[in-house]
């Protein structure tokens, strides 16, 4: 992983991959592996902070449950 990339898409991959590994409800190792390779280019970069970390999690979160709430 180069320093060149930029933290904040990370951040938005991991995101996107717990969302859909939630709306998933975890059922295919594809998608947990996806989940699991963004975790670690977020956790290996050098501009890495727990709350940009937590402020992804929040999101997805907050995404999936946007998701039920339109499904309803």
């Amino acid at each position: 992983m180069s320093s060149s990339t930029n933290i904040s898409a990370l951040y938005r991959e991991l995101s996107d991959a717990l969302t859909e590994v939630l709306a998933e409800n975890a059922v295919g190792l594809a998608r947990r592996g996806r989940l699991a390779r963004a975790r670690a280019a977020v956790k290996r970069h050098a501009d890495y902070s727990e709350s940009g970390y937590l402020q992804a999690v929040e999101a997805a979160f907050n995404n999936w449950e946007a998701m039920q709430n339109t499904g309803r």
